[in-house]
């Protein structure tokens, strides 16, 4: 859909908005701010908040009325960016920069190309609407461009960005890339809680009332499963089928391994007691392609003193590694991890991204072959030694996508160092309610 002749004005005032002639202005318009012998009115500065207005929400999806308010906030920094704006052209039109009849003509036709302007008559039509010749346009374009050479030959050449800028730009912002997440090889060593003969029998006998009720009705399983879980664990969606096939059982911890492959369909186990609490199972159905089966816990309370054993073993433990011994044979030794004690603790290879976050905040900063402190859970303390880190390198298309970036930040930089210098060696007088808001610009009066 074309825009609306308004949305071609606002773009095209925008782009040369010196347009008003200055006796005109003084005449119609008040003047707000003095730049060395020229002259910036309300008129001139309120196309520009209009403009930022139609940007917001071209751009950025704000509704209409969000985007006005935005930009009126924006009018202070606008003023200040227009001001920079004529100095540059007074300082291209001072060097004597030139510009041939041949670029000026590609940019109109620019112009007309990005706002959907079949035809010059057309082209002329949207001109004089708002008071404008072709004539006019051109000086205007003119000038622009000779603002834009100058600003290519004095700005431009600094714009250098090295491979370590975009290296360290990409180490700064790994977080907003979730895809180029480093990949850690982990061993772990896993000091459980161990319950004491009070704790475990407080668990057996919820446990025990826990099964009693659920034989008398196979149909609460997952209310009592999320009854008891939300004790431990408020929210959590314990009690839930679950659908496994029997290949994928395999992968289950031992203890729970031997259950499922015992039950038949509408049987509840007995209690399973591993490192972390009794365990409860029903299956719901059974085929050769597919276990359909329900599970719950009754976690140990453990005691301060259980935790406080563990944690003098956890404590022992980093000890023996400060003092050199094999992180493989303490994990062998001393892990309650059944599944990778005897691999010495190894886990595999996981993205950083996807691990527990207090398992990512311990090791993401472990340099290769170090190991973490003790790691403080609810069943236990765990180690963790980074074997290996892969860093995913950036493709070429990500790193010029990055360094356009931070050219478009260097510029900022530069531009604003050199309009600077613009400004304190111009007159700049703003009058006091040259902007509706507490802030305003900074006066220089030279």
């Amino acid at each position: 859909m074309r825009p609306k002749p308004i949305a071609y004005m606002l773009l095209i005032i925008f782009a040369v908005y010196s347009v008003v002639s200055f006796s005109h202005a003084r005449i119609f318009d008040r003047i707000i701010a003095y730049v060395n012998d020229d002259v910036i009115t309300k008129r001139k500065l309120d196309v520009l908040v209009k403009q930022q207005a139609f940007e917001l929400q071209q751009i950025h999806r704000y509704s209409e009325s969000e985007a006005l308010n935005e930009a009126e906030k924006q009018r202070s920094e606008l003023l200040d960016r227009f001001i920079r704006q004529m100095l540059l052209l007074e300082a291209a039109l001072t060097l004597k920069i030139q510009v041939t009849d041949v670029e000026i003509e590609e940019q109109i036709q620019k112009s007309k190309t990005q706002y959907q302007i079949s035809s010059d008559e057309e082209f002329k039509k949207l001109l004089n609407r708002d008071g404008l010749t072709l004539i006019a346009f051109r000086e205007l374009i003119e000038r622009n461009l000779k603002t834009e050479k100058l600003v290519m030959g004095r700005i431009l050449p600094r714009l250098q960005v090295r491979d370590s800028d975009v290296q360290k730009f990409f180490e700064e912002n790994r977080d907003q890339l979730p895809t180029k997440a480093d990949r850690v090889h982990l061993r772990q060593i896993y000091v459980a809680y161990k319950p004491s003969e009070t704790d475990k029998k407080a668990a057996n006998e919820t446990v025990t009332q826990v099964v009693e009720e659920i034989r008398s009705d196979k149909t609460k399983f997952e209310e009592v499963a999320q009854r008891i879980s939300s004790e431990q664990n408020p929210g959590s969606r314990v009690g839930m089928l679950i659908e496994i096939t029997p290949a994928e059982i395999l992968t289950l911890p031992d203890a729970f391994l031997t259950v499922l492959a015992k039950l038949s369909a509408g049987e509840i186990s007995d209690m399973v007691e591993t490192a972390d609490g009794f365990h409860v199972f029903m299956v719901e159905t059974r085929t050769d392609e597919k276990v359909s089966f329900r599970h719950l816990t009754v976690p140990f309370v453990f005691s301060d003193v259980a935790k406080q054993m563990t944690r003098e073993k956890a404590s022992e433990i980093i000890k023996k590694l400060e003092e050199g011994e094999s992180f493989v044979n303490l994990a062998k030794e001393h892990s309650n991890h059944e599944e990778t004690r005897e691999k010495g603790g190894d886990i595999g290879t996981h993205v950083l991204t996807e691990l527990n976050p207090r398992i990512r905040d311990a090791v993401e900063n472990i340099e290769v072959g170090k190991y973490s402190k003790p790691i403080e859970t609810e069943t236990g303390f765990y180690i963790f030694r980074v074997d290996e880190r892969k860093t995913p390198e950036l493709t070429p298309q990500e790193k010029q996508q990055i360094i356009v970036i931070l050219r478009q930040q260097l510029f900022e930089k530069e531009w604003t160092a050199y309009t600077d210098t613009l400004m304190e060696n111009a007159y700049i007088k703003i009058k006091p309610d040259a902007i509706p808001t507490t802030a305003t610009p900074k006066t220089t009066d030279k």
